[in-house]
């Protein structure tokens, strides 16, 4: 394989692309299978899902989708096949933790279970189940993958030779890049705004338990969490190190319907119930008291962010040291605020990659600026302020060894993990009978398979 290689082994085929089964709704099409690996075999409709999912994803792509998304397939089936040998084994819990994520993910996409529900025209339950066998196949195929590929590294002389092998007509051009990071302040409620809200939570808390409230309806009047008031509270499953520490705490101790004490953590007081636990995976819904903010709370947050910002300008901390002290924890930890690479770790990023809010902020700055303080909204519905800091910026520019070795490196692992992939799969499909339907035999690569 060539271009698409590049996204990755195996497809991110999630969604069953249900538009597209409704799209040939009025058109009847019979289906037929187009290959077979080992006992595995390819069905025309899973071809035919594949290609219009990634057709959709990358609407400018210039290559044969059809013909490589054939070979993607039967590369996931060869790798299927030896999960099967190596009796790799994915655990129930697993394949449903992965399914609920997923299914969490389309809900905030689609607004909300309802929506996603009237979407796919079918109960999420039922649409679980129907993911299971795909999900668990994914996950098998990418465990097999793993056990090829996942220890492999780079040196740097591999680097060189990755680097040195480019034709000078195809080096990369990078596009601008900047290296650019932010501190947050958050303002804090007074005292007497979390002694109201800790009494609040408390006399709804008591009112649950006597069962003078309905949990749904006093969620949607009272919970501040605004992604899950209109959904009765719930939090979907989740497992340990996915929520707050207080709140992991309360939940796990838990019996099935039963209510937890008020639990305080970061974003204010909550009243848990749980619904169901599975071993380590936890289903539970929640109602968020938080405290009110006032504008003298906002006032304090931004004279803060305002002396902050004045000190480091003059010296009398570093960026570094104010946001070890004074940044929002989830925000930063680790990194002085700084925005990094998820594929390097490198701090230095292109601008096409930063938020747009933050793109458009840094475009009025220059090297070793940092911005006025200005609100931000948080991801929990409330708002804070941040300052910016552009520590350093560079123009568009062809790749070299000295700027871009982090770059280079993954380029350099990418390949080397597709060479080792492209010979255990030579070596492996020789012991296994392949069949190819002849009409998919023109494809560029088919002849890799079939000899």
């Amino acid at each position: 394989m060539k271009n698409l290689r590049k996204f990755t082994l195996l497809l991110s085929a999630i969604l069953l692309c249900f538009s597209y089964a409704e799209a040939q709704d009025n058109n009847q099409i019979l289906d037929e299978v187009i290959a077979q690996v080992g006992e595995s075999i390819i069905l025309k409709s899973d071809l035919d899902k594949e290609v219009y999912q990634t057709e959709s994803q990358y609407p400018d792509y210039k290559g044969d989708i059809r013909c490589e998304v054939f070979d993607q397939l039967l590369s996931q089936k060869l790798l299927l096949y030896k999960a099967d040998l190596d009796s790799i084994v994915v655990a129930e819990d697993r394949v449903e933790y992965e399914i609920n994520r997923r299914i969490e993910y389309f809900s905030s996409k689609a607004g909300g279970v309802d929506k996603l529900e009237q979407y796919l025209g079918l109960p999420i339950l039922q649409y679980k189940e129907e993911m299971r066998k795909k999900v668990k196949e994914q996950m098998l195929t990418q465990e097999a993958q793993n056990s090829l590929i996942g220890d492999l590294k780079v040196s740097p002389t591999e680097v060189r030779k990755f680097f040195e092998e480019i034709p000078k007509d195809s080096i990369p051009l990078f596009s601008a890049e900047v290296e650019v990071a932010q501190l947050i302040v958050q303002p804090v409620p007074s005292k007497v705004a979390e002694e109201y809200a800790r009494k609040t939570a408390e006399k709804i808390r008591e009112e649950l338990i006597k069962g003078k409230r309905d949990f749904c309806s006093t969620a949607a009047i009272y919970s501040k969490d605004q992604g899950t008031a209109n959904d009765c509270g719930n939090l979907g499953e989740f497992k340990r190190g996915q929520m707050v520490p207080e709140f992991e705490a309360a939940v796990f101790k838990l019996k099935k319907d039963s209510i937890s004490q008020v639990v305080k953590t970061k974003f204010g007081y909550h009243i848990i119930q749980l619904i169901e636990r599975k071993g380590e995976i936890i289903n539970a819904r929640h109602i968020l008291i938080a405290p009110t903010i006032l504008t003298s709370d906002q006032d304090k947050a931004l004279n803060k962010i305002n002396k902050i910002r004045s000190d480091i300008l003059n010296d009398s901390i570093t960026w570094c040291e104010a946001v070890k002290l004074y940044d929002l924890e989830d925000y930063s930890p680790g990194t002085c605020g700084f925005y990094t690479d998820p594929n390097t770790g490198s701090t230095i990023i292109e601008v096409i990659d930063l938020d747009a809010d933050i793109a458009l902020r840094i475009e009025k700055m220059k090297a070793g600026d940092i911005s006025e303080p200005h609100v931000v909204p948080l991801m929990d519905g409330s708002t804070a302020y941040r300052i910016i800091y552009l520590k350093s910026e560079s123009e568009p520019h062809q790749a070299s060894l000295e700027k871009d070795y982090q770059k280079l490196a993954v380029y350099a692992l990418e390949k080397k993990k597709q060479d080792v992939l492209d010979a255990w799969a030579k070596e492996f499909r020789k012991k296994m009978y392949i069949w190819i339907d002849e009409k998919y035999l023109s494809c560029e690569d088919m002849g890799d398979w079939t000899n």
